[in-house]
C-alpha cells in the first residue's frame, strides 16, 4: 500500500527484487493505492487502487498471508500496524520506525536492511510458518497492547508531564 508506488523511500524496487528470490506461482500478490499503471510484473497480481473505506481496507489486509513493507525510511509504518491489528504478519526491513511495530519471528520478520533476499526469505518464513495461528495472535496482541489509544494517549500524558516537570525546576 502506497500513495506513491515510485517515492524511493516506499522500497516498491526492493519488494519486486525480492520476487525473483520466490517462486511467484505460488503467490497472488494484492496492491492498494497508487500503483504506477505502466508497471509490469512477471507475476499475478490485483490492484484495488486506492482504497477510501476503512471496511475494505480491513477485508483486505485480513485477507493476505503476509503484509510486506519494503520502506526504505519510514517515521511509524501504519500500514504495518493496521495489517498486524487485522491478523497478518508483517514482514519489513530492521530499520527505521518499523523496527519498532514487528517483533522478530514473534509477529513478523524483520529484514537485514535493504536486503530484498531477506525479504523474500521473511515471506516464505511466514507463509510457510507451522505456528502461523501464533503468529496471527501475536500480530494482534503487539498492536493492541502497544499501540492502541488509550496506550498512545498515557504516553503524551506522561511525556508532558515529564516536560512540564524539567519547565517547573
Amino acid at each position: 500500500g502506497s500513495q506513491n508506488s515510485s517515492d524511493l523511500y516506499k522500497g516498491f524496487s526492493k519488494f519486486i527484487e525480492a520476487t525473483s528470490f520466490l517462486n511467484m506461482e505460488n503467490y497472488l500478490v494484492c496492491f492498494f493505492g497508487n500503483l504506477d499503471k505502466r508497471s509490469e510484473f512477471n507475476f499475478n497480481y490485483i490492484s484495488f487502487g486506492y482504497v477510501d473505506s476503512p471496511e475494505i481496507l480491513r477485508n483486505i489486509y485480513a485477507a493476505a498471508d503476509v503484509f510486506v513493507a519494503p520502506s526504505i525510511m519510514e517515521a511509524f509504518g501504519k500500514t504495518i500496524a493496521e495489517s498486524m491489528l487485522c491478523g497478518t504478519p508483517a514482514v519489513c526491513f530492521d530499520s527505521t520506525g518499523p523496527k519498532d511495530i514487528v517483533s522478530h519471528k514473534l509477529n513478523g520478520y524483520l529484514a537485514c536492511p535493504y536486503v530484498s533476499q531477506d525479504i523474500a526469505k521473511g515471506i516464505e518464513w511466514i507463509v510457510n510458518n507451522d505456528n502461523y495461528d501464533s503468529l496471527r495472535d501475536s500480530a494482534i496482541s503487539k498492536v493492541m497492547n502497544n499501540f492502541n489509544m488509550k496506550v498512545i494517549a498515557k504516553k503524551y500524558l506522561d511525556l508532558y508531564k515529564k516536560s512540564l516537570r524539567r519547565y517547573e525546576s
